[in-house]
């Protein structure tokens, strides 16, 4: 059986391999994660910490919450999977997986720079956080929200040289 991709696969196996894929996607972005999650719960510990005024330290505690929900949210396509397992229905499964991964990618722009803006809050001052912090947010909405909705299939693939041509 062949499908609309030019792939010679059942529909079975289409969803196996789109799980397979998604679950490597996770996995990618878990790690970037777990890594902000680790350096925020490790934060209060350092001596530092207590120079914090009342509002680095608000900002400091959404982004561990922040972090600690993505992280919760990067495992839930497996919960959703374990639940279902055996009972045939894949599609809901993978369908659920894409939606989420598609606000966990989201979400890891946002914590990556949410951690940025916050460092150089403390660094440097408000106004040049909030700066540097609301240029990194535009960064995240350009290159996750905008840049793939821009990007046309046709022109993302690269025209490969004929033979001879040099």
């Amino acid at each position: 059986m062949s499908g609309r991709n030019g792939r010679n696969e059942s529909v079975e196996e289409r969803l196996d391999r789109n799980w397979n894929e998604l679950m490597q996607e996770l996995r990618v972005m878990q790690t970037g994660a777990q890594i902000l999650a680790a350096f925020l719960v490790v934060l209060p510990f350092q001596a530092g910490f207590t120079s914090l005024d009342h509002s680095e330290r608000v900002f400091y505690l959404v982004l561990l919450v922040f972090s600690a929900l993505l992280i919760v949210l990067l495992i839930t396509p497996v919960a959703v999977h374990r639940h279902f397992f055996g009972q045939r229905v894949k599609i809901t499964t993978v369908h659920m997986g894409h939606v989420i991964s598609k606000m966990v990618v989201l979400g890891v722009g946002i914590l990556v720079a949410g951690c940025v803006w916050f460092v150089v809050q403390v660094l440097y001052g408000t106004w040049i956080g909030a700066l540097i912090g609301g240029l990194m947010m535009l960064a995240v909405v350009c290159l996750l929200v905008v840049l793939p909705r821009v990007v046309k299939p046709s022109s993302s693939v690269p025209v490969l040289p004929t033979r001879g041509a040099d």
